[in-house]
């Protein structure tokens, strides 16, 4: 962080203890006092008296030492438990107010913000986690995702904007930065102008979810911040500021259409380029080029030889980097959830089989980039003994999940019970053989669950995703139930899921998601993938499937 920013950050915890104290004095109503707490990432939790403080981890990176100062957090003020988020961010919850100035600044030491992590801002900037280590990437985005994050970090425009604005950058069309689903999405590009990016706008999931458009299909490296600076720029002049429910950037494309949206943006990147152009330019050069990725401990030649459990932990947790020698390894955390312990040790970890760098993933895990193949065995014997060995990331058992009603006031179900229930039926309610050949057969599969319309969990771009909803049944008690949708992605051919018939109750979603599942298995074609089956047979036919497996669906 520069010495500018650090100033600036450090007048940003001196106002929220100020602020803090001016409410608890009476200075301020809670109405006033909301937005300035939000605009340092922290929301008012269940049961209203509690805070939930989210962390900015920009593109995801976080160094040893910073998730050092995360545990610590986590250990005094976050009752010993973190969350990793859909956007690569991390919460701890039930803080008290006045906790959250010395948790800012415990973090500040460590080079960590949580100034617009919340509120009308550019929320964290997302982007692959495997930015120049494995094949399909075109080029590291990594330092571009961290350039546009400090860009905007205290930009003029940046807590003032209609509502929350979202940007995602990644190295290739596979996306797993999620761009298409934000309000900016970046695709490296590489053509014979050179290094540049193909630049789509106005995602974003919700209520009203939309697949982001494109608006360049090519835009040189180094106008990467103009094109930026262009879009929000649009968009704090002309967005709705008086209808929250409408004041998405989505919503703005679709009242001006978007021939005329489009048009918006170029004439004012016409405008950036003239009047700030080589001054951007120059930013981002400065920003890219003092960008080091850590070095790596030397690879010894050989391959490690292990238990089956561990095969089958390397065969799924694991991929091989273009750099001969190492692989990338993902930490497969339940639920999202990890221990100050384990942030702790995984700290260690990097240091001791990495480069001393952890990423964090829309997927809600930790990534390890940089490990020796020879030292996969023994960090993955490491990981065990710290409850977090288990194989199987981005299958069915890794579920996404929003926090629900265990720790939001907005949601309605209790989505993360619900993660566990699909996790326990797999391992309970089928033998331990079906389970594992599913696993197998169904390679990736994307569980996501939200707990409210708001789509947190980012149900609807899912292989299956699950709304939750409570239905009152005949003896006129409310139960929570879910509605599904399937066949969502990002990446190339984003799509958002198409909803099935029927609305499910809590316990019998597990049951209803291995019937489709099942049903998928015994009937693809060679090499088709879920969204394809789901687009060759029909919403309504895997309807069908869901109904008949769950008897008190209505």
């Amino acid at each position: 962080m520069s010495h500018e920013h650090s100033r600036l950050q450090d007048e940003a915890i001196a106002r929220l203890a100020a602020n803090i104290a001016r409410y608890r004095g009476g200075e301020l109503t809670a109405e006033q006092f909301r937005p300035l707490r939000l605009g340092m990432g922290l929301y008012a939790q269940l049961p209203h008296v509690k805070h939930m403080q989210r962390i900015k981890i920009p593109g995801g990176v976080v160094t040893a030492d910073q998730l050092d100062a995360l545990a610590e957090v986590t250990a005094r003020w976050g009752r010993g438990s973190a969350h990793v988020t859909v956007r690569q961010d991390i919460q701890i919850h039930y803080l008290e107010l006045e906790d959250s100035v010395e948790v800012v600044k415990v973090l500040a030491k460590a080079g960590v913000t949580t100034v617009g992590a919340c509120a009308d801002s550019v929320r964290n900037v997302t982007a692959s986690p495997y930015g120049g280590v494995i094949e399909d990437e075109l080029f590291d985005v990594t330092p571009h995702a961290l350039a546009i994050s400090r860009h905007f970090l205290f930009h003029e425009m940046n807590l003032k904007l209609p509502r929350k604005f979202k940007i995602g950058i990644s190295g290739s069309r596979r996306d797993e930065a999620q761009a298409m689903i934000n309000d900016i999405g970046i695709f490296a590009r590489v053509t014979d102008a050179g290094r540049g990016f193909a630049i789509n706008v106005a995602g974003g999931l919700g209520s009203s979810p939309e697949i982001a458009h494109l608006w360049l299909d090519f835009i040189p490296e180094r106008d990467l911040l103009a094109a930026c600076e262009a879009i929000v720029g649009v968009y704090f002049r002309d967005g709705e500021r008086k209808n929250r429910k409408r004041n998405r950037m989505k919503f703005l494309l679709r009242s001006t259409g978007e021939e005329e949206f489009l048009h918006r943006l170029d004439e004012q990147l016409k405008i950036v380029l003239a009047e700030r152009g080589p001054a951007l330019r120059e930013r981002l050069a400065e920003y890219v080029g003092t960008y080091r990725e850590p070095a790596p401990k030397r690879p010894e030649p050989g391959a490690p030889i292990g238990d089956g459990t561990f095969a089958r932990w390397k065969r799924t947790n694991t991929i091989a980097q273009i750099q001969n020698g190492y692989h990338v390894v993902t930490i497969k955390l339940p639920l999202g959830d990890a221990s100050a312990e384990q942030l702790r040790r995984i700290a260690e970890f990097s240091r001791q089989f990495g480069n001393g760098t952890i990423r964090a993933t829309n997927q809600q895990n930790l990534l390890l980039r940089w490990v020796p193949t020879m030292k996969l065995y023994a960090l993955y014997r490491a990981l065990t003994e710290i409850g977090l060995g288990e194989g199987d990331a981005l299958h069915i058992t890794d579920v996404v999940t929003c926090p629900g009603t265990d720790y939001c006031s907005l949601a309605i179900t209790q989505s993360m019970g619900v993660a566990a229930r699909i996790r326990e039926y797999l391992e309970e309610g089928t033998t331990r053989q079906e389970a594992d050949d599913m696993i197998a057969e169904l390679g990736r599969f994307e569980i996501k669950i939200s707990g409210c319309p708001n789509a947190c969990g980012q149900h609807q771009v899912g292989d299956v995703g699950m709304t939750g909803l409570m239905v009152t049944g005949k003896d006129g008690v409310e139960r929570p139930h879910y509605s599904l949708r399937v066949g969502g992605a990002c990446g190339e051919g984003a799509r958002v899921g198409s909803r099935i018939a029927g609305r499910f109750p809590e316990e019998e979603t597990p049951k209803v998601i291995v019937a489709i599942v099942r049903h998928y298995l015994a009937g693809r074609g060679a090499g088709e993938s879920f969204r394809d089956f789901v687009l060759r047979v029909g919403a309504d036919a895997i309807g069908k499937i869901g109904l008949s497996a769950s008897p008190g669906a209505v």
